[in-house]
Parts: C-alpha cells; structure tokens; sequence
C-alpha cells in the first residue's frame, strides 16, 4: 500500500511542470550556497570538472543498459550535444563558480533571476518572437534590477562602470544558460536523464581544460573534507536531479514558462544564504530582488505573439 501510494506521488510529480521545476530551482538554490561554501576548499574549476564526472558515471552505471541505444543519435547529433554540453552547461557552472570567488551567495541567486528575461531576450533574437508591452516593461524592470545589485545600489559606481567581478560573471553566466534553455526546447527524442549523461561527459570534457590552466597557473586545491562533501553535493543534486527536472519542465511547460521559474531561485537562494551563511541582506538587495519579481510578473501578465 505505501509502495503504491510513493510510486503514484512520483508519477504526479513527474507530471507537473510546476513540481519539477520548483523542485529544480530550490536545489539550485541551495547550490550557489554550496559554492561560497567551497571557497577555500577546492579549487573552483576542480570542483566543476569532478561534478561532472561524477554525474557522468553516476548516470552511466544506473542506465547501462538502456544508454548504448541512445549513442547512434548522439552522434548523430555530436556538434549539438556538445554545444548544449561542454558549452551550455560547462560555460555556465565554470562561470558560476568562479562568480562565487568575488561575491556573495545572495548575489549569485539574485543574479540568477535576469536568466528568464534573457531567454526572452534570446528568443525574439533567434525565433522572432514578437515581444508584447507588459514583456517590454517587465524585461526593462529585470534588467534595472540587475543594474541596482551589481552597482550595490549605488549611482557613483554606475557612472564610473565599477561592479564587483563576481557579479560580473554571473551577467554572461546568466547568457550561457539562457541560450541552453532556448536551445533546449528543441532537444534530441531521448528521456531527459539519458540527454543529461552525453551533456555531463562534454560538460567534463571542457572543465578539463580549463583544469589544465588551474593547475599550470598553481591555483590548484585538492578537496578537503568539507569540499568533498560540497562535491558530492554538487555531483548529485544540482548536476543531474534539478538538470533533469528542468528539462522535463521545458518538456511539459515550454522553454518561455520554464525560464520564469528561474526567478524563485533569488528567493530561495537569499533565505538560505542568509539561514546557513547568516549573510545579511540589504536594502538594495531587496530593491534588486522586487525588480527582478516584479519583472517577471509582467511579463507573466503579458502574451508572446509568435
């Protein structure tokens, strides 16, 4: 009886968008926390380059029998792949973690709210999607508040351009996964986890050359307790349970709706930072934040035109 019951609430989570992806934008959520944390105790292109192997092999050794049917039209497909992989993927968790070097874990959630409007942005770019007013405005609202947060709220810093490097990277972070998550609402016909192994290997492969510079340059740190614990974290939650549930989110809600989901993650992310950092947030924190919010609800409001 509670096998049954645990597998039907499975399969009812499996089937609603808003499950799967506000289940991916908390574990997000809890990993730009988990990053701040690994400052110090590992190397940052070390810990993405291990996450990705670990999601690799992880996913490898749970679907060996039902992968090597899959392979043909990965191959089929490689240039793609690795663009979404060893590009999306990799471009956009090296540019985080480095991002968590230079800032804070409120900022690195914050920030990751500008990613639904970049993927309108991108998609009237690409797609020529028609963007209606209420869209307008709410993208102006979430890039403003994008404005106010790396600038710390303060005018002086905007007119003599000085922002925090961190914040910096998480802006072209925010570009990387906006174009992956434009790019995946045309993915390959394959089960979301299974895409995700072939983009967690491309995703390795470019971390390890990066790791290649870390170690030459002398900025390599092995892991230390903490750091493994943060890996093991990092090789789980974030690299293959919330990437398969925001593909199964793009699959069932379309890229459009699965970006805005996005914007709970500066939610989440600033509670936590402040619960597990005791970071303190703000007022121009919570300026960035009702910007960023109130972008997004209008642009929630408003109806894309094809």
């Amino acid at each position: 009886m509670i096998k049954q019951q645990c597998v039907s609430a499975l399969g009812r989570f499996w089937g609603s968008a808003h499950a799967v992806l506000l289940m991916a934008t908390l574990i997000w959520a809890g990993h730009a926390v988990a990053l701040r944390m690994s400052v110090g105790e590992i190397s940052p292109v070390l810990l993405m380059q291990l996450r990705w192997l670990g999601a690799f092999l992880i996913l490898v050794v749970i679907y060996h029998k039902t992968l090597p049917r899959y392979i043909p039209l990965a191959l089929q497909n490689w240039r793609w792949v690795f663009a979404m992989g060893g590009g999306g993927l990799a471009g956009f968790s090296l540019l985080l973690v480095y991002a968590a070097q230079y800032t804070a874990a409120v900022n690195l959630g914050i920030m990751q709210g500008v990613i639904p409007a970049v993927v309108m942005l991108l998609g009237w770019l690409i797609y020529r999607a028609r963007i209606g007013w209420l869209h307008f405005f709410g993208l102006c609202s979430s890039l403003t508040g994008i404005l106010v947060l790396v600038s710390t709220g303060s005018l002086a810093t905007i007119l003599a351009l000085r922002f925090n490097l961190g914040d910096l990277l998480m802006v072209a972070a925010c570009l990387c996964y906006g174009a992956y998550t434009v790019a995946l609402a045309r993915r390959l016909e394959m089960p979301p986890v299974l895409l995700l192994c072939f983009f967690a290997f491309c995703a390795f492969l470019t971390c390890s050359l990066f790791l290649i510079a870390e170690y030459v340059n002398g900025n390599l740190v092995l892991p230390s307790v903490k750091g493994s614990l943060l890996l093991f974290y990092s090789a789980i939650f974030p690299s293959i349970l919330s990437q398969t549930f925001y593909m199964r989110g793009v699959e069932l809600a379309g890229a459009n709706r699965a970006g805005l989901y996005v914007n709970m993650v500066p939610i989440f992310a600033a509670f936590l930072a402040m619960l597990i950092l005791s970071e303190t947030m703000y007022l121009y924190h919570l300026v960035a934040l009702l910007m960023v919010l109130g972008g997004i609800f209008l642009a929630q409001r408003g109806k894309v035109k094809a």
